[in-house]
């Protein structure tokens, strides 16, 4: 995602903490996300494929 890390900086250095917990809440949740969606796929189409 191009300019998020720009984003990120400009947050930091103007002290605009609600962005950068909003930011840093949708990593984690997409983190998450993405982590679960790749164990559901290795437990359900083939358990003998391990990443």
């Amino acid at each position: 995602m191009p300019g998020l890390g720009t984003l990120m900086v400009n947050a930091l250095l103007g002290r605009d903490y609600y962005v950068v917990q909003g930011l840093t809440l949708i990593f984690a949740v997409s983190t998450v996300l993405i982590t679960l969606m790749v164990d559901l796929l290795t437990a359900f189409i083939d358990p003998r494929v391990r990443l």
